[in-house]
């Protein structure tokens, strides 16, 4: 077929509204919009011609799929449509245009056009989250790799191909000469009918919905041609039912796809639409057939088909419902015969070797395993990670919504009451943030393990927000079905903040995720009255009970207040915090007052019992915190540190958190570490603080802690750490002789005139039943160190492990020895100081007593080698 001999003129549509005589126009006023419309046609054909250039791989969207168009509409509407010279003007010109924005051709400016489009910079923005997240390979979206720019054309121009469409009919290219060309060369018909063909083109990626709000008024008669009008409503119908139903070998040619060999999915579009016959109707369903067979190896193919075809019965469907509402002329074909049943459809569509069972894997129990995996299987018995949870849905939309109206970067406020109804506490936790619309509602909130911030559907509700920096805490789509760990009964009222008070929903769960919810309008408080989101849970724990949120194992085992447990679960939030008790109101987090705010309030914000205990903050602490930042001054971390006596101790106040929540708690540094998240939950974090700010900020620890901390035993602790995070220990203590503790120095001065030592690397001795002739007690009390052996503390300088991974030493790289970081740092001291000159040995020595009775333990002795001097 060529372009100069179409069959699309032998279609029943196009007959009746060019050819065949009719009452209510001339022949003149057919053959004017028939010549009009082949003129369009003329130039839409090379538009459309470079789909296959810049989206390689795809089925066909040239002309000849275009004109097959006029076919698959006529099969529907044959008989039961009637379309006069002027709607089939502006239906023909909407099915040329529907696709042509699939090419950058359709931008005069070419790819720099389509660069300057938020859709660029939404796509190029999420490809490099996600490449980032995946491989660490961030880059500056501002000036992408060709190869990633490459990778993102098809994605964008598919995106944006819809809303293109509806320029195109009044879009000017420039020619050589400085003439402008249009598509719709004919002015009047250009401006009179561009807008409605340009809108109808659109529209084929609407919800049906849509289509009667938008086309509910027909398009009166052009008076100097027509007296007839243009039903947009019907015409938009005939366009996607044409669209939808073309999916046969005409789409996809063989020896095409030999040409261009398709991969993945689209493989698989080509592998089921070169087997589909013509699709002709039966009654009122439209049955496609097949010629070919589908084999075991094209299963996925044959699935893939009944997916596709399952779609377009639904749009049979819907559009079915939309014109019988309107009293309009109904189409022919309602549904798609096989449609909803793989046994059924396969009779048509013809499988061998196999028949299609829809055994899919599937949850036959969805509540279940939404409690499961959303609850405490997942998160644990602990209720204020379910509250840690929802204030980070809180905080993503209040940064959505800064982004989105480019707000300051402290704007926006989340509180959290408690409020008590008689013997029933709500926990109420309300944002100001960006809200959701009844489609983010009652979709991704529910779609149990899909992140709304991460979907197409966040670019399409919000155009810009990613290309604005939208990097959102949450990135699994489970945190809100935590809330069922607090309690069954739960109230989502939520706005969208550009939208008016009437759009406020209430989505209401009354009994757990067991019982589907309740949607419903809801236009005054306690919506959010300038937009945002709104979750009361009805608390099956009384919260100031043991077990309950104020009362959590986590802390202490005596009700803190509501602010105490904001502080400690989102201590360096960027977004500011609120709780609101019996109707007062009490500021807890600031954005950035962690970094300003006393150390001695920061570690309280961090462990809420330091706030009644009687033993209170050591002085010589609160001169430690220090910020940890980067070459550049990037942030990682306020923190100091300091190593509890016992290593086993859990009494530290660390914590790590992930844009500001409470994610894992450390080991011998107080403070906080900035992390990234490793487990969906978070629970395990890995600290970003890089080698170099790492190390720095820890020998700047070392001098601190020389000059402030006067127990020297503490010192040898902290020094443990010091090298753990690859810093210099400077000064700090790290060896016991006799009554004193030594520094490197004062170690060095002492092997300078010695011939051996003994050192025991095990820290302070132990009683031992089977060593030792004297009582415990004795040993307790009246043990002393001889003054010829040397102690050096056995302590973990390690701050964190998840599985086997221990920070920090996944970052500086000190390789894991059997003795301690200060053990080796000693061994290697003895090597400089005596050169390869000098052996070891474990021996039994003397290493104190207990009133005159000898204390005998192993220890290691380190002896300079004797050399024979030269007759």
């Amino acid at each position: 077929m060529t372009i100069s001999e179409p069959d699309f003129r032998q279609t029943w549509l196009w007959r009746q509204a060019f050819q065949t005589p009719r009452s209510d126009c001339t022949t003149d006023e057919q053959d004017f919009f028939r010549t009009q419309y082949l003129s369009v046609r003329e130039r839409a054909a090379q538009l459309v011609s470079r789909i296959a250039v810049d989206l390689p791989g795809m089925t066909v969207h040239d002309i000849t799929h275009l004109d097959a168009l006029w076919d698959t509409a006529s099969s529907v509407a044959e008989g039961a449509i009637n379309v006069n010279p002027a709607e089939a003007f502006v239906l023909g010109a909407s099915i040329l245009l529907h696709d042509a924005g699939m090419s950058l051709a359709a931008y005069p400016g070419g790819l720099s056009e389509v660069k300057t489009t938020v859709a660029w910079k939404d796509a190029i923005a999420r490809f490099a989250l996600a490449s980032g997240e995946n491989d660490g390979e961030w880059f500056d979206v501002s000036n992408p790799p060709a190869m990633v720019e490459q990778r993102v054309v098809p994605d964008v121009l598919r995106r944006l191909h819809a809303e293109r469409a509806e320029d195109l009919a009044e879009q000017a290219w420039n020619a050589s000469d400085g003439s402008q060309l249009y598509l719709v060369e004919d002015s009047e018909l250009r401006r009179f009918y561009g807008p409605t063909i340009g809108q109808i083109a659109h529209s084929h990626w609407w919800p049906v919905q849509k289509l009667e709000r938008e086309f509910s008024e027909d398009l009166g008669a052009l008076a100097s041609r027509t007296r007839n009008r243009v039903d947009r409503l019907k015409l938009a119908c005939l366009l996607r039912i044409a669209d939808a139903l073309h999916l046969d070998s005409r789409r996809a040619p063989i020896f095409l796809r030999a040409l261009t060999n398709p991969s993945g999915i689209s493989a698989l579009h080509w592998s089921f639409q070169e087997r589909l016959a013509r699709p002709h109707i039966e009654l009122d369903s439209i049955v496609f057939t097949t010629g070919q067979p589908f084999g075991r190896e094209d299963a996925e193919a044959w699935w893939l088909a009944y997916d596709t075809l399952n779609a377009v019965d639904r749009e049979l469907r819907d559009v079915d419902l939309l014109l019988q509402s309107r009293g309009r002329e109904v189409l022919k074909a309602r549904r798609v015969k096989g449609a909803g049943s793989p046994e059924i459809l396969a009779r048509t569509v013809i499988t061998r070797g196999w028949r299609p069972v829809d055994a899919r894997l599937q949850v036959s129990d969805v509540p279940r395993i939404v409690e499961s995996l959303g609850g405490s299987k997942l998160y644990g018995d602990d209720p204020t990670v379910a509250l840690r949870e929802l204030i980070q849905n809180a905080a993503d939309a209040v940064q959505a919504r800064r982004r989105f109206q480019k707000r300051s970067a402290d704007w926006g406020l989340i509180t959290v009451e408690l409020r008590t109804e008689g013997d029933q506490s709500w926990l109420i936790i309300e944002d100001n943030g960006i809200g959701m619309s009844e489609q983010v509602l009652t979709g991704p909130l529910l779609d149990f393990g899909t992140s709304f911030w991460r979907s197409p559907l966040a670019m399409e509700e919000f155009p810009g927000l990613m290309a604005a920096g939208m990097h959102a805490i949450g990135r699994f789509g489970i945190g809100f079905f935590s809330v069922f760990m607090l309690g069954s009964v739960v109230h989502v009222y939520s706005r969208r903040c550009d939208r008016g008070q009437e759009t406020g929903r209430l989505l209401e769960f009354r009994g757990g995720t067991s019982a589907r919810p309740i949607l419903s309008p809801v236009n005054e408080p306690p919506v959010p009255i300038d937009g945002g989101t709104r979750v009361e849970v009805l608390l099956k724990e009384n919260p100031f009970q043991a077990g309950g949120l104020l009362c959590s194992n986590s802390y202490t085992k005596q009700p803190i207040s509501l602010a105490m447990l904001l502080g400690t679960i989102a201590p360096n939030l960027d977004v500011a915090i609120s709780a609101i008790v019996d109707g007062s109101t009490e500021p807890v987090v600031v954005p950035g007052d962690w970094l300003i705010i006393g150390d001695v309030d920061l570690r309280k914000r961090l462990n809420p019992s330091l706030e009644n205990s009687k033993i209170g903050i050591p002085k010589a602490d609160q001169g430690l915190m220090q910020t940890i930042r980067g070459m550049n001054n990037e942030l990682y971390g306020r923190a100091y540190i300091s190593p509890p006596r016992y290593s086993f101790s859990s009494t530290a106040d660390g914590l790590v958190t992930i844009s500001g929540l409470r994610a894992a708690r450390i080991r011998n540094i107080e403070g906080v570490l900035l992390g990234e998240a490793i487990t969906a939950v978070r629970n395990a974090a890995h600290p970003l603080a890089t080698r170099e700010a790492l190390s720095r900020w820890a020998s700047n620890q070392a001098e601190l802690i020389v000059s402030s901390v006067k127990d020297e035993e503490r010192q040898a602790r902290s020094a443990e750490v010091v090298l753990e995070c690859g810093g210099d220990i400077g000064n700090l203590k790290i060896v016991q002789w006799g009554a004193d503790w030594l520094n490197t120095n004062e170690l060095e001065n002492l092997l300078h005139d010695m011939e051996e030592i003994a050192i025991h690397f095990y820290g302070d001795f132990d009683y031992d039943e089977d060593l030792d002739d004297v009582h415990p007690k004795e040993f307790r009390e009246s043990f002393f160190v001889s003054d010829d052996v040397a102690v050096v503390l056995r302590h973990d300088g390690g701050v964190m492990s998840v599985g086997n991974i221990s920070w920090p030493r996944s970052v500086t790289g000190n390789p894991k020895s059997s003795d301690s970081n200060v053990a080796a740092h000693v061994i290697e001291l003895i090597q400089r100081m005596w050169g390869d000159n000098f052996e070891e040995s474990d021996e039994r020595r003397v290493v104190g007593t207990v009133n005159s009775t000898n204390i005998i333990r192993e220890v290691r002795v380190f002896r300079r080698s004797k050399i024979e001097e030269s007759l």
